[in-house]
């Protein structure tokens, strides 16, 4: 299996870059602590005609995150995976809404980013 990045276990800082092009910064305090996504809109669409980029409600702003998943098999397991969907379990967005999900096109990278400013 690929290497598995969890941040809702793991403190730090990730771009995630799906075949869409969409990219993803994901912010984590650590174990119990808080985790955040956005989607940054400012990356190229991917090369992939079957995943077109498209805009999404809240694009470049930080939305509270509860799970990350991903399908390991038949199961969905925890973390962010390359190669597989990332399933985003967010706050709910809609006013109607109990959480919002998001799952992505397969990833293709995770970068790992140095700590923010702040959390030097």
């Amino acid at each position: 299996m690929s290497d598995v990045v969890d941040p809702m276990h793991t403190r730090g800082r990730w771009l995630v870059t799906t075949a869409s092009g969409a990219m993803h910064l994901i912010e984590s305090t650590g174990p119990g602590g808080a985790v955040t996504a956005t989607r940054v809109t400012a990356g190229p669409a991917g090369n992939d005609p079957r995943y077109p980029l498209g805009t999404l409600r809240r694009d470049d702003q930080p939305l509270h995150v509860t799970g990350i998943q991903h399908l390991n098999g038949t199961t969905m397991s925890s973390g962010i995976v390359a190669g597989q969907d990332m399933w985003l379990y967010l706050e709910p967005l809609a006013p109607e809404a109990d959480l919002t999900l998001r799952r992505t096109t397969p990833v293709v990278a995770v970068d790992t980013l140095p700590a923010a400013a702040s959390d030097a």
